[in-house]
């Protein structure tokens, strides 16, 4: 595939009108068609096989079906909305089918409880830096442990600024 043979950014403006998949009315217009046409095309043991083998290299599932569906919207088949709203029946329906091959999906790469502990820990911090503020008494054991906590915490490193590289970041040296 070359690189160049794409659409220029304002290209469809001045093409003929209509001309595009997406410019036509959507093949199937009930949420009921387009959830059949995806599963019966995804029903097949060997794309459920690809699939599996996705998920476990490590790829979240979201992701695969966002692009499966988008790729339905873009061919004119159906609605960006449509795919909107089949997305989670397809997204349900592949991590049946690829768990019972006994591999793990993850659903969209997001470690939620890792978040939350971050969450509570940035929480726990701020509070209990504001009441060591507040209340400055000196010989009080417990405050003093909760100073010894905060100061225990490590700092998140500020990342490194990246130098300029090229022939125009000559002069920024």
């Amino acid at each position: 595939m070359n690189p160049f043979d794409q659409p220029i950014p304002g290209q469809s403006l001045t093409g003929e009108p209509r001309n595009n998949p997406w410019e036509q009315p959507a093949q199937m217009s009930e949420i009921e068609d387009v959830t059949k046409f995806y599963i019966e095309r995804l029903a097949n043991q060997e794309v459920v096989d690809d699939i599996a083998t996705l998920c476990e290299a490590g790829l979240p599932l979201k992701p695969i079906v966002q692009t499966i569906t988008s790729k339905g919207s873009m061919n004119g088949l159906h609605t960006v909305d449509a795919a909107m709203l089949v997305g989670p029946v397809i997204h349900q329906f592949l991590k049946q089918a690829v768990e019972a091959q006994g591999v793990t999906v993850d659903d969209d790469g997001i470690d939620y409880q890792k978040e939350a502990e971050a969450k509570e820990m940035d929480k726990f911090m701020l509070l209990t830096m504001k009441y060591l503020e507040e209340n400055q008494e000196e010989g009080d054991p417990g405050k003093e442990l909760l100073s010894e906590l905060v100061e225990e915490q490590p700092e998140e490193e500020a990342p490194e600024e990246e130098q300029p590289k090229g022939l125009m970041a000559k002069g920024q040296m």
